[in-house]
């Protein structure tokens, strides 16, 4: 059916796009809001023009949304229920991590957790 290959392939785009581990931490650390290039920069100790240039692979995407505050651009996930659907995602990726323990897998999810909003059901 065309519509399940025209899903499929948008789909598979998005995905390419936050597979990068700097780019799967900056969503994170944005459901708790809105943040500035230097404040994600200095919470996760990347560059500010690393963070710029992750942030445009999201913003192409439309993960990320931008406002302007005075002279700074504040970002924020334009769909919250990503980072969620993130942290949920370690479940199926516990299998693969052979050095992490499923406790070690259970406390980064509620680290993550912690940092936003409570989780959706």
């Amino acid at each position: 059916m065309p519509s399940r290959k025209i899903v499929a392939t948008e789909l598979a785009h998005v995905l390419r796009q936050i597979s990068h581990p700097d780019r799967i931490r900056l969503l994170l650390k944005l459901q708790a809001g809105e943040q500035t290039v230097n404040e994600l920069g200095d919470l996760l100790e990347i560059s500010p023009t690393r963070v710029s240039q992750h942030l445009g692979v999201l913003r192409a995407v439309a993960l990320v949304a931008t406002q302007t505050r005075g002279q700074q651009r504040v970002y924020s996930l334009a769909q919250p229920e990503l980072a969620h659907w993130l942290i949920e995602g370690i479940d199926f990726i516990g299998h693969r991590l052979s050095r992490a323990t499923p406790t070690d897998l259970q406390n980064a999810k509620q680290l993550w957790q912690a940092e936003g909003a409570e989780p959706v059901i």
